[in-house]
């Protein structure tokens, strides 16, 4: 599963979390600032507090989780410079304080970053209010410096984030990745595990039941194995399974599915119910088998196959079906192996 790390839609727990923290936090300094007469710092409350609703409503009901993402973060940006150059008392520095993670969080996300040099100019705009209600024609030296200096440190730690939360992404896709190739693959063979097999067989199965497209299974086996491991050893034992699932992967291609089912038992998910094209299938597996030729530790081995082959079409579930297909498989490997039958 691959992780997007270029989005601008913040995870999907964590922004129903902002809203309703902000949402919480902004209430309480709205009822703290009308208790103590703080009317400038009411509106801003209350202006926060409408805004965040508004984003509450479009992730909820209009369902863009991305628009509602956008609008908190302009509304924390501007509100929390705001804050900082133009009402500066305790309540709005308690706000500052709590709003600044969820701030970053939204910055951290690429497009995000964006919005945020966006906002740098409209911070520009409320320097020059600021002015303007100072009777001022341009904003002092020391607003500025306060400017610059809240908009650099925001910056600096977004960016950080947004940095240190691409790299951790990068390594959990590389280990979740790691975690599934493991999961679905046979270390030895390369093939299909056998885990993975019996998933895809369950799979099949509902998809019968909605199409009703049957398909086919051959479980194939090698003949006379054990006294390969016994005479040249378990290395040498590997070796030839290494060699037959490069060969099943050369015959069979990317058509079907198969993989490794037991000690030196292969499976293959054919995707149809041509019961001719699957014997010809099985018929061609079993003479190339023969056809490979080994050397081990000097000696030259010949190989063989026996197959089972069974289609869905017969069978209610998938346990049902591998049970007959493992029997049509037994009865070739008792008439002597190299052989095919249909069950």
């Amino acid at each position: 599963m691959k992780f997007n790390t270029s989005t601008a839609v913040p995870d999907q727990d964590f922004l129903p979390f902002a809203l309703f923290a902000q949402g919480a936090i902004v209430a309480c300094l709205a009822c703290f600032s009308y208790y103590h007469q703080e009317m400038p710092s009411m509106l801003f409350y209350m202006s926060l507090g409408t805004a965040i609703i508004i984003s509450f409503v479009i992730d909820k009901v209009f369902e863009s989780r991305y628009l509602a993402s956008v609008l908190l973060l302009v509304t924390l940006m501007i509100g929390f410079i705001y804050a900082i150059l133009i009402i500066l008392d305790p309540s709005s520095l308690i706000w500052c304080v709590t709003a600044l993670p969820i701030l970053i969080i939204l910055c951290h996300y690429p497009k995000n970053l964006y919005l945020f040099a966006t906002l740098f100019g409209a911070a520009a705009l409320v320097l020059f209010q600021k002015a303007s209600i100072d009777h001022s024609n341009t904003p002092s030296v020391s607003t500025i410096l306060q400017f610059l200096f809240t908009t650099l440190v925001v910056g600096i730690i977004a960016l950080s984030a947004s940095k240190f939360r691409i790299k951790s992404l990068a390594k959990i896709e590389d280990l979740s990745s790691l975690v599934i190739k493991i999961k679905a693959e046979d270390i030895l063979t390369g093939l299909k595990t056998r885990r993975y097999i019996e998933s895809c067989l369950r799979d099949r199965f509902l998809i019968t039941e909605t199409l009703t497209s049957a398909f086919s299974v051959i479980i194939a086996d090698l003949d006379n194995f054990r006294s390969i491991n016994e005479r040249y050893g378990h290395s040498a034992g590997d070796s030839v399974l290494s060699s037959v699932s490069a060969l099943l992967k050369k015959t069979l291609g990317d058509e079907c599915v198969f993989g490794r089912w037991d000690g030196n038992a292969f499976i293959i998910i054919i995707p149809h119910n041509d019961t001719e094209a699957t014997l010809l299938m099985a018929e061609v597996l079993r003479e190339r088998i023969g056809r490979l030729k080994l050397k081990i530790q000097g000696d030259t081995l010949t190989l063989s196959f026996s197959l089972g082959l069974v289609s869905s079409a017969k069978y209610h579930d998938s346990d049902d079906l591998l049970l007959h297909a493992e029997n049509s498989l037994y009865q070739a490997k008792n008439t002597g192996g190299n052989n095919v039958v249909m069950g």
